[in-house]
Order: structure tokens, then sequence, then C-alpha cells
């Protein structure tokens, strides 16, 4: 099971140091040990604080951060993390494990939806882009 723990981690770590977010894959891997799902999300969130940590130092560096707009977003964020931690405390695993399922399925569907309006997008620009040049000729 360690060995399984530090795959899993190792995954984990590319995939959020590229962007998406570890524990978009960590959480379904951790289910397959038979661990308790509160263990799980604890897992999750700790795991992400280093992530995070190293994810923020790059963008202050690359001066992608505006910190007079992120005080904003950080202190309700904060409230609501503990607010969520005291939720989760009191909620059974297979109602997390629905939730956890059902938030993935939405926000796979919201991709898939930006998706198609990107790509209807794109060929009504190309369409529009082939008439330009046909009628400059």
């Amino acid at each position: 099971m360690t060995l399984w723990l530090i795959v899993f981690g190792f995954i984990s770590g590319i995939l959020g140091g590229m962007g998406m977010g570890g524990g978009t894959l960590l959480i379904p891997l951790l289910n397959f040990l038979d661990i308790e799902q509160q263990t799980i999300q604890a897992i999750n969130l700790i795991s992400f604080l280093p992530m995070a940590c190293v994810a923020l130092g790059l963008h202050f560096k690359n001066k992608l951060v505006k910190p007079k707009s992120t005080w904003w977003m950080i202190a309700p964020a904060c409230v609501f993390c503990v607010l969520g931690a005291l939720l989760t405390k009191n909620t059974s695993s297979e109602v997390l494990k629905i939730c956890f399922g059902v938030f993935m399925l939405l926000l796979g569907l919201w991709q898939l939806v930006l998706s198609v309006k990107q790509m209807i997008k794109e060929k009504k620009t190309d369409k529009e882009t082939s008439l330009f040049l046909k009628d400059d000729r």
C-alpha cells in the first residue's frame, strides 16, 4: 500500500504542477485503496498546500499575481475552507463520494460546453477569414 501511496503522490504532484490540480486524480485513486473518504480529503488538502505554495511563488516571481486583488478571494476562501472541513467531519463517506462524483461530472460537462463553444467560434472565424481572403483576390 505504501508503494501505491508514493505512486499516487507522484502522479498528483505532476498534475498539480501542470495546473490541473492533483486532487482531481488523487481522490479517485485513493478510493481504490479502501481509505475512508474523510481521510482521503485530508490527504488531498495536506498535499495541496506545498503545491499551492510553489505555484504561488512562481506566479509572484512571474508577476502574474495582483496582490491587491487577491485578498478579496483569499479571505472568504479561508473562511469557507474551515466551514467545509467542519461540514465534512459530520458527513458520511458515501455522501462525500456522491458529492465529489457529481461535482466532477458537472465540471466535466461545463468544460465540454466551453470546448464546443470555442470550436464553433473558431470555425466561424475561419469561415469569415476565408471569405475575406476570397474577396481580396
